[in-house]
């Protein structure tokens, strides 16, 4: 695609990143009210280098176990517009190259990141996993698409993809954070 042509889409990153942004928020911050005192939940954790030139990869939260300074890094992909960015983009801590680099530099369990899911195109805006309508539109032609979003098909390309991985996805209003919350304690 030219500078053109990506100049005149539209800006979907944006409302993206506010979507993205609450979701990490809101996972660490009941994450944190499920876990024992000696662990310690931070937001936005300094960046892992992992390249020759001090380059590297900043995910969303650490998970520190205090008793055993272990680390848990969470990538959080919140998603209510359908697309398929939320869990592609997630797939790069799936690279056995990251995880490696990551495990030689940093206290961290073999499996050195979590992936969590979140929004309705992973529960339907009802809660209920039921399919829904988004509405989009073009900013050059101001015609408007629809597109139906199924959540189902969702769960199910992350539970193909992210299978034998540490993730979990989010019901609705964060109605499983327990067993996640056990989930992670598990491997930290």
């Amino acid at each position: 695609m030219g500078a053109t042509a990506l100049s005149q889409r539209d800006n979907w990153q944006q409302g993206a990143r506010l979507t993205g942004d609450a979701a990490k928020n809101k996972f660490a911050a009941l994450l944190a009210a499920e876990l024992p005192e000696y662990y310690e939940v931070t937001i936005e954790p300094p960046k892992l280098e992992i390249y020759s030139d001090g380059k590297g990869i900043v995910l969303d939260v650490r998970i520190r176990n205090m008793l055993t300074d272990t680390s848990l890094y969470a990538e959080v992909k919140g998603g209510d517009q359908g697309g398929n960015a939320t869990e592609e983009r997630a797939a790069k801590f799936l690279s056995e190259g990251i995880k490696r680099r990551v495990r030689s530099k940093y206290r961290v369990p073999h499996e050195p990141f979590f992936t969590v899911f979140t929004g309705d195109i992973f529960n339907g805006r009802d809660g209920n996993r039921s399919a829904y309508i988004i509405e989009r539109t073009s900013k050059k032609t101001g015609k408007i698409t629809k597109t139906k979003v199924h959540p189902v098909r969702y769960r199910e390309k992350v539970d193909v993809m992210f299978e034998g991985q540490n993730y979990a996805i989010m019901d609705a209003d964060y109605s499983n954070i327990d067993s996640v919350t056990a989930q992670i304690m598990e491997i930290v």
